[in-house]
Formats: structure tokens, C-alpha cells, sequence
């Protein structure tokens, strides 16, 4: 009785061969399948890129009106800058988006032409002036013969009483940040920085938008994505149809199953590959050249979050790959489960 002889598995270099070699000798059908990878990808990546755009110039133009906000503010308290003392008081800390605010608005500050500027707890914003200050360690005693008080910070409750601090002010004008603190509101006395609780509503109500958008966008990303998978599915249930002998051959001279579904895998992760990166080229620089033309292109470069971006990047090449090998195990699958005979009398 004769004995089955262990059967020989070849390594996986030998697949990535062949599989190099198939994809050269159908390079038409190859670019083709991997045009549709490349639109799917570059699709995503857009929406990434766009989303990181808009929100990145929404944050910038943001900031700068609160700095127009805050400079016109002072303005109208001091008149003119010339000449003028003006004391910051720091109350509690400043937390997030804040400091850099408080430092670009107080570092203008210090470069204007004004005589003074008394500074209580600075040390909290983390800014670096444009010349010499005066720091005051009595809060007390910050506001003696000020022109103007700024108050910022996130604590409710100031250390010392307000009329102990505006006493010996040469005019009551007071600038405060926070419309909530235990002082604020007092009338004739105190301005806010900013617009109060209709801002607060309009940014909730902006949120709200964004929110309801990104569904939308959601779904749309969901169909191109599927449609990608649906075309990379067919285009390699044609390669299959089209490789009948091939594969036929190659299983009569003792290729196994596993290595035939070999091919197929690697064929669609190199298609996967080549067209996420080149999707992720495309919808990176599509959105920034679509957007340009609204706002600044310096802008733009500059506001862009380039970790995200890099993130986002690295979430659609794997997108992509996977989808691709995904795409790819039916016919894999069918390829490998075909028998010799058969597939060597196919006539396609």
C-alpha cells in the first residue's frame, strides 16, 4: 500500500510573486479596481480633511474676534491707550482655550503706548509681556490710580471685596471676563468681554447643527464605502472567472487551497495599498485647494491640525486595506475551492 507523501507548502514570498506577476499581466483590471479604492478613500479623507479645515478656521476667526472684542472693550473705557494705567487682576485660574486668549489679548496690551500695567497673580495666564511690568502682591492694592481693572480668570468669588479693590481708581471702568461672578453685573460698572448667554445659545445651537451634519455625513461615508467594497468584490470575482485554467493548472501541479486564497488576499491588500494612499493624497490636498479659494491659503496651513490629520490618514489606509482583503475573501474563497478538472475545461 503506497503512502501519501507530505504535501510541499510553498512560502509566502513565492505567493507575493506570483501575485506581482498576475497583477502586471492584468495591470488594466488592476488600476481599474484600484481607481475604485482610490475614489472611495479620497472621498473619506476629504470629509476628514474638510471637517478639520472648517473647524480649525472656525477656531481661528473665533479667537480673533474675541481679541477684537476684548481690544475694543478697553478702547472704550480708556479712549485712547496713551499714557493710561491699567491693572490686571488674575482670580482663580485660567484653564483651555482661555490662556492663549489672555495672553495674545494682554501681550498687545503691554505693547501699547500706556504708562503702567499692574499685574496681580499673572503668573496663572503664563504670558510673556512685550515689556516691563509692575506686579502687585496686595490685590488690595492692584487698582491705585488705574485708568482701568481687568478681571479674568474662573473663580466666582474674588479674595477681596470690590470696592476695596476699584478704591483709589482715578475712573471706575472695570472689565470683566466673567458675566457669573459673584460681582458682576453691577450697574454702570462692570462690561463683559464677550456677549453673555446669547452667545452660549448660539454656540449650543451651532453644536446642535454640526451634530445633525456629521450624521448625515456619517451615512454618506457608510454608502461610498460599500459601494468601494462592492466594486473591488466584483472586480476581483471577474479575476477569478478570468484565471479559471490558471488557477486550474496551478492546483494540478500541487498548489493547496490555502496558498491559491494566498494569492488572492495579497493581490487585493496590495490593491488596498496603492489606492488608500494615493486616495489619502488626493483628499487631503483636494479640500485644502477647495478651500482656499474661501478663505486664506496661509490660514489654512497655518490653523490645520496636522496630528489629527495624521490620525485621520492613518484610520483611512487601514480602512482601506482591510476593506480591500474583505472584499477579496469571496473570491478568494471560490477560487480555492475549485476543482482542477473543472476549471481546466472552463472555456471563459
Amino acid at each position: 500500500m503506497e503512502t501519501i507523501g507530505k504535501q510541499i507548502r510553498l512560502p509566502i514570498s513565492t505567493a507575493v510573486q506570483i501575485a506581482m506577476q498576475g497583477i502586471k499581466i492584468r495591470l488594466g483590471r488592476a488600476l481599474v479596481t484600484i481607481s475604485g479604492v482610490v475614489l472611495g478613500i479620497a472621498f473619506l479623507m476629504s470629509i476628514f480633511t474638510g471637517n478639520i479645515i472648517t473647524r480649525a478656521v472656525s477656531k481661528e476667526q473665533t479667537f480673533q474676534r474675541k481679541l477684537t472684542v476684548m481690544r475694543t472693550s478697553a478702547q472704550s473705557c480708556l479712549g485712547i491707550f496713551d499714557g493710561k494705567t491699567v491693572a490686571v487682576a488674575v482670580v482663580g485660574n485660567i484653564t483651555g482655550e482661555d490662556r492663549k486668549l489672555y495672553s495674545t489679548f494682554l501681550y498687545n496690551l503691554s505693547a501699547e503706548k500706556i504708562a503702567a500695567l499692574h499685574t496681580y497673580n499673572l503668573d496663572a495666564v503664563g504670558v510673556k509681556l512685550s515689556r516691563s511690568i509692575m506686579p502687585i502682591q496686595d490685590l488690595a492694592m492692584l487698582a491705585q490710580d488705574s485708568d482701568l481693572l481687568i478681571i479674568i480668570g474662573d473663580s466666582k468669588d474674588c479674595p477681596v471685596a470690590f470696592s476695596a479693590i476699584t478704591k483709589g481708581m482715578k475712573q471706575l471702568a472695570v472689565l470683566d471676563s466673567d458675566t457669573e461672578r459673584s460681582f458682576a453685573g453691577q450697574h454702570g460698572v462692570l462690561r463683559d468681554f464677550f456677549f453673555g448667554s446669547a452667545a452660549k445659545e448660539e454656540e449650543a445651537k451651532m453644536r446642535k447643527e454640526a451634530q445633525d451634519a456629521q450624521k448625515r455625513m456619517n451615512w454618506v461615508v457608510f454608502i461610498s464605502l460599500l459601494v468601494t467594497v462592492i466594486g473591488i468584490t466584483n472586480a476581483l470575482l471577474m479575476s477569478v472567472t478570468e484565471r479559471f485554467k490558471e488557477i486550474g493548472t496551478m492546483k494540478c501541479l500541487g498548489a493547496l487551497s490555502s496558498f491559491i486564497r494566498q494569492l488572492f488576499l495579497i493581490e487585493s491588500m496590495f490593491i488596498g495599498l496603492v489606492g488608500s494612499l494615493a486616495g489619502i493624497v488626493i483628499g487631503i490636498g483636494f479640500p485644502i485647494l477647495a478651500y482656499s479659494c474661501a478663505y486664506s491659503f496661509p490660514l489654512i496651513i497655518k490653523s490645520l491640525d496636522y496630528a489629527q490629520l495624521g490620525e485621520f490618514s492613518a484610520i483611512c489606509l487601514a480602512a482601506g486595506c482591510v476593506l480591500s482583503v474583505a472584499a477579496a475573501i469571496y473570491p478568494a474563497n471560490m477560487a480555492a475551492r475549485m476543482i482542477p478538472a473543472m476549471a481546466l475545461r472552463s472555456n471563459v
